[in-house]
């Protein structure tokens, strides 16, 4: 079942690369953001809830000076830091100070690059998928 998973996942992150970028809402109640995204209006819309984020990057986006604000998406990345959470950690340009009972290995890395650039460490996410008839 867990390779099942992962292929899904890795296909929807390849089809990601088709869509758009049309909303970012940061939640604060729990420190979490929302992307969603659009195939366009024959497609039903998808979005990934990231909660407990420990980590966040956002650019200015390309076309910043556009009030429509859909990016478009290049590559997409969403893995598990597993075995070398610390070391991808201590890369970064900051140190952490993760509480003793946080399991490093079970953190998520997203990392979206188009025209906007997003990165992400958080302990859990959520994918939702609309599904048109």
């Amino acid at each position: 079942m867990t390779t099942a998973i992962a292929l899904n996942l890795k296909t929807f992150l390849e089809d990601l690369k088709s869509a758009d970028l049309v909303g970012v809402s940061l939640r604060h109640q729990n420190l979490g953001l929302r992307l969603d995204f659009t195939f366009g209006p024959e497609v039903g819309d998808v979005a990934i809830e990231f909660d407990r984020i420990l980590h966040l990057v956002i650019s200015r986006p390309i076309n910043s000076d556009d009030e429509n604000y859909c990016f478009w998406v290049g590559e997409v990345q969403l893995r598990k830091l597993e075995e070398n959470a610390e070391s991808f950690l201590s890369s970064l340009s900051y140190p952490f100070n993760f509480p003793a009972n946080l399991d490093l290995s079970a953190l998520s890395h997203f990392r979206l690059e188009g025209d906007i650039f997003i990165e992400i460490i958080c302990e859990y996410y959520k994918i939702f998928q609309e599904v048109k008839n």
